[in-house]
């Protein structure tokens, strides 16, 4: 029994030891990146393709920053320092940014981070604290897969990538004129360089999912077209569509949302 008991305490020494060992093998991949400051909150991130301008672009791949801590004005930031080492992004955070102007209002501090595309590892550093992800990036979605995390938490494992030609038609209405919906999607399905498609398989949709704030918030549906004259030209059939069948305060919204940043709306001369 007192040998049993001896090679026991010697295999957990042993497991110990080498538990110990590799904990500080990972750290000393990162030493030269390590610095003393770190933050006091847990962050949540999710992949997201954003727009930087109002001007017609092609979403540009990001990493949002989301502190778990709710902060008194809505505006705090993250200081954050990125380091590229072959297809690893490594992402230091420093500290949080109190605004000089307060906008009142509660809210989390954010920050967006370039993504580039060939990025394969995701590293986070919070003082020598050490998260990592793996992520693949093609072009119909980016997948990440958790390796090791501490204070740090993925939102959406799997994003889809906003389609090259797509647009998005979202629509609410009241109660009594949800006609409208149906009415214009069909319009749309009319024309033959306009093809209905869906995002298949798990994943975060990049298009708004329904409106928001409506009597009834239809589910969007989603739109390939083949002629961007014709995707164009939804401009002046809704203004049309608009004028003759949605009413002043009716509670209806139409938003048209371009992949390249180009929107249409129901409630304004496009």
């Amino acid at each position: 029994m007192k040998k049993l008991l001896i090679f026991t305490l010697i295999g957990f020494t042993i497991l110990s030891c080498s538990s110990n060992n590799d904990s500080i093998l990972n750290t000393s991949d990162y030493t030269k990146y390590i610095i003393e400051n770190s933050i006091d909150t847990e962050i949540n991130f999710m992949v997201e393709e954003i727009y930087t301008t109002n001007q017609i672009q092609e979403p540009i791949l990001k990493l949002k920053l989301i502190t778990s801590e709710i902060f008194p004005c809505i505006n705090y930031g993250l200081s954050t320092t990125e380091f590229i080492n072959g297809n690893e992004l490594i992402v230091r955070f420093n500290q949080i940014i109190q605004p000089e102007l307060c906008f009142t209002a509660l809210g989390p501090a954010i920050s967006y981070i370039e993504l580039p595309e060939n990025t394969n590892k995701v590293t986070f550093l919070n003082g020598s604290v050490i998260d990592k992800y793996s992520i693949d990036i093609n072009e119909q979605k980016t997948s990440i897969t958790l390796i090791e995390n501490n204070f740090t938490m993925s939102l959406y494992n799997k994003t889809f990538r906003v389609p090259e030609n797509s647009f998005a038609y979202v629509c609410g209405t009241n109660t009594n004129n949800t006609n409208i919906y149906t009415d214009f999607s069909e319009i749309i399905e009319q024309n033959p360089d306009f093809i209905e498609f869906e995002f298949e398989g798990e994943g975060r949709i990049p298009y708004p999912e329904t409106t928001n704030g409506n009597w009834v918030n239809h589910p969007s549906k989603y739109y390939k077209y083949t002629n961007l004259i014709e995707f164009n030209n939804l401009a002046n059939i809704l203004n049309d569509f608009s004028s003759e069948n949605i009413e002043e305060n009716s509670g209806v919204t139409i938003s048209i949302y371009g992949w390249n940043n180009i929107k249409f709306y129901s409630w304004i001369e496009n």
